[in-house]
C-alpha cells in the first residue's frame, strides 16, 4: 500500500472547492442559455424562417447535453468532496484503511467530474463555432 498520510485529503479541498465554484458557474451560464432561448421563442415572430427554427433546435439539443453532464459532473464533485471529508474523519478515528479507501473513491469521482467538464467543453465549443458561422455568413 502507499504510504498514506492525512495530508493527501487535505490538499485536495482547495481543488474541490474551486471546481464546484466552476461547475457551478457552467450551469448558471446554461440555464441563462435556456432562459434566454425560451424568451426568443415566445416572440413568434422569429419562428416564421425555417433558419431560426433549425438553430434553435441544434441549441437546445445542445443544451440538453449540457445540462445533463453538468449536474452528473456536479454530483460527481460532490460525491468526491463528501468521499474526501470522510476519509479525513477515518483517519482521525484510526481507520486508515477505510480513509484510504474512500479517499480513492474521491480521487475517482474528482476524475470523473474532469473527464465531463471536458466533454460538455467540447458542446459547448461546437456551439460557439454554430453561432461564429451565423455570424460569418451574416457579414458577408
Amino acid at each position: 500500500m502507499i504510504n498514506y498520510e492525512p495530508t493527501m485529503p487535505l490538499l485536495l479541498l482547495p481543488a474541490i472547492t474551486f471546481l464546484m465554484i466552476s461547475f457551478g458557474t457552467r450551469f448558471t451560464v446554461i440555464s441563462n442559455l435556456i432562459r434566454k432561448i425560451h424568451d426568443e421563442s415566445t416572440d413568434k415572430s422569429d419562428l416564421k424562417t425555417k433558419d431560426y427554427r433549425i438553430r434553435i433546435n441544434s441549441e437546445i439539443s445542445a443544451l440538453n447535453k449540457r445540462l445533463l453532464l453538468t449536474q452528473i459532473l456536479q454530483i460527481s464533485a460532490g460525491l468526491g468532496f463528501l468521499f474526501n471529508l470522510l476519509a479525513i474523519l477515518m483517519f482521525l478515528v484510526e481507520n486508515k484503511d477505510l480513509s484510504f479507501i474512500l479517499f480513492m473513491s474521491g480521487l475517482v469521482t474528482l476524475i470523473i467530474s474532469i473527464v465531463l467538464f471536458i466533454i460538455e467543453i467540447s458542446i459547448s465549443s461546437k456551439s460557439l463555432r454554430v453561432h461564429i458561422t451565423d455570424v460569418e455568413d451574416e457579414n458577408q
